[in-house]
């Protein structure tokens, strides 16, 4: 399985690699800092519900 994903990811443009990157990379930053755009969002609601 991880060969076939090797070989598709090859198979892409350089673009494409890059948004493949762009996106991991969006995911982990989002991961990492989850609790600070809960809580965030959180109290935006609390913002409009007042």
């Amino acid at each position: 399985m991880i060969k076939k994903l090797v070989t598709w990811y090859k198979e892409q443009t350089p673009t494409t690699q890059g948004m493949i990157w762009m996106g991991l990379l969006l995911i982990v930053g989002i991961l990492l800092r989850w609790d600070y755009i809960f809580e965030t969002i959180k109290r935006s609601f609390g913002f409009f519900s007042e």
